[in-house]
């Protein structure tokens, strides 16, 4: 926005700063007073500057020499017939100022201003991204962002305002009209967009292959992005284009059709990029739900089954399914063990069984052998000194005494408990290994004992539990330690 500001009696132009315009972002636009814009005609470069800052009603507002012009904010709500030679006239002007070694820089609708007849002024645009900073990007979404693709630079950058401000006079929209920032620039980046010929049937398609080339988009039915066009193409274009017709005449049927089918494709395109910009920034938030309701519904089958499925002591009497319990030491079976209890009777055992299995099966993968060995066969061999890191778990002289019937049965169990200590010394001991069986368990030299154990007396209380029976409590009455062999 350029407005007409009288300072010391002479006519100037006035860009206003907006409001707060204090502080340090004033301090740097007075810094950069002295940077140069230009005003570029057919043959010619002059520059221009701004040459102070002035208020008005509370507003700043920074002025330079007046020029008679209207901004191309103005040019861009002109019809095409019109609105093309101007652009023509811009396409030329930045040419003509990139051959004089001019670095290329963002076109924005409100500081390039177009005189009558004479030159093109492009307000310094040093100053004039300083004066964005101090926008809202509501104020500067038609005259800056829309377009200003974040991702191109030096004549990519150029080409592409060409085409966004083409798209504009013939569609009278802007092609990406994001709501914020972010929105706006992954339209420019992902939103596949109708050809402007879609919105305007009867547009000279070579306007709208251009136009599309120069957003970086296929047309419908091309399989690659064409190259967008150079700055000499676009001049080379500009000029041809007002030597015809750019928009054909065609039926009201065919108007018609070509409107409705755009219509369709664009509401496809809008709900495929919010399909897209859901996903990308939600993929992370959905692959941990996604996990977790997989994990739960894993846990919870496996619990399902469990629960559902039979005993594994389906059918036994009470004595036998204590016997279970306990001899399930000696196989490390906890899972057996599970079984033959309900709520939290014999979880103590239970996890211990369940961590040496997981130890045992450790040890055969890096060994080829379980450091574990089950109380029951340790036993049987006599009891032989283990050698190396072996260790007894399990029961022996297993004992269950009925003290009470059904319907509420109770037993009396007794048995000795062999449990691994950590550590445990590894000098060898007189004597050496014994003959027969317990060859197979002991080592090459007997050790100082890796385990422990104890004289156990136990209360077990049962009851039915969907059809079978279960310990439900286990009273500890007595545990001893006794001598290790």
């Amino acid at each position: 926005m350029v407005v007409d500001v009288d300072e010391a009696g002479a006519r100037r132009l006035g860009v206003p700063l907006g409001s707060p315009a204090r502080g340090t972002a004033l301090t740097r636009i007075l810094a950069l007073k002295g940077s140069p814009g230009w005003l570029v005609d057919a043959a010619s470069i002059r520059e221009w500057r701004f040459q102070g800052i002035t208020e008005r009603a509370g507003a700043a507002i920074l002025y330079g020499p007046w020029v008679d012009a209207r901004t191309l904010a103005d040019v861009i709500r002109l019809p095409l017939r019109e609105g093309l030679p101007l652009l023509s006239r811009l396409a030329s002007a930045i040419l003509l100022l990139r051959e004089r070694m001019v670095p290329l820089f963002p076109i924005q609708t409100d500081a390039v201003l177009f005189t009558s007849p004479g030159p093109i002024l492009f307000l310094p645009p040093e100053t004039m991204r300083e004066l964005r900073g101090l926008r809202t990007f509501e104020e500067n979404q038609e005259t800056f962002d829309a377009l200003s693709n974040p991702d191109l630079r030096g004549e990519g950058m150029i080409s592409f305002a060409i085409a966004a401000l083409l798209f504009r006079i013939i569609t009278g929209t802007f092609p990406f009209t994001g709501r914020t920032p972010e929105d706006l620039h992954e339209q420019m980046r992902k939103l596949q967009i109708n050809e402007p010929g879609r919105a305007v049937p009867g547009l000279r398609a070579e306007i709208s292959a251009a136009v599309m080339a120069g957003l970086g988009r296929a047309q419908a039915g091309e399989r690659k992005r064409p190259a967008p066009p150079s700055l000499e193409e676009w001049d080379d274009f500009l000029r041809a284009w007002q030597a015809v017709e750019p928009v054909l005449a065609l039926t009201k049927e065919e108007t018609q059709s070509i409107l409705s089918s755009a219509a369709a494709s664009s509401q496809s395109s809008e709900k495929k990029f919010r399909r897209r910009m859901f996903w990308e920034k939600n993929w992370k938030t959905a692959l941990i739900i996604a996990g977790v309701v997989v994990l739960v519904g894993a846990g919870a089958g496996s619990i399902l089954t469990r629960a559902l499925a039979p005993r594994v002591t389906r059918g036994y009497p009470p004595r036998k399914v204590v016997e279970t319990f306990y001899t399930g030491m000696n196989r490390l079976d906890h899972m057996a063990m599970s079984a033959c209890v309900v709520g939290k009777a014999g979880q103590g055992e239970i996890n211990e069984a369940m961590n040496l299995y997981v130890i045992s099966r450790v040890s055969t993968g890096y060994e080829g052998r379980s450091t574990i060995v089950g109380a029951d066969e340790w036993d049987r061999a006599g009891r032989p000194a283990l050698g190396g890191s072996r260790s007894v778990y399990g029961v022996t002289g297993l004992s269950i005494t009925a003290e009470q019937g059904e319907p509420q049965p109770v037993f009396l169990v007794t048995y000795e408990k062999w449990t691994p200590t950590p550590g445990g010394g590894d000098s060898a001991s007189p004597g050496g290994t014994s003959g027969g069986a317990s060859g197979a368990l002991s080592g090459s030299a007997a050790a100082a004992p890796r385990f422990q154990g104890s004289a156990v007396t136990d209360r077990i209380f049962m009851k039915k539990d969907r059809g079978d029976w279960v310990i439900y409590r286990i009273d500890r009455l007595r545990s001893e330690a006794i001598a290790t062999p």
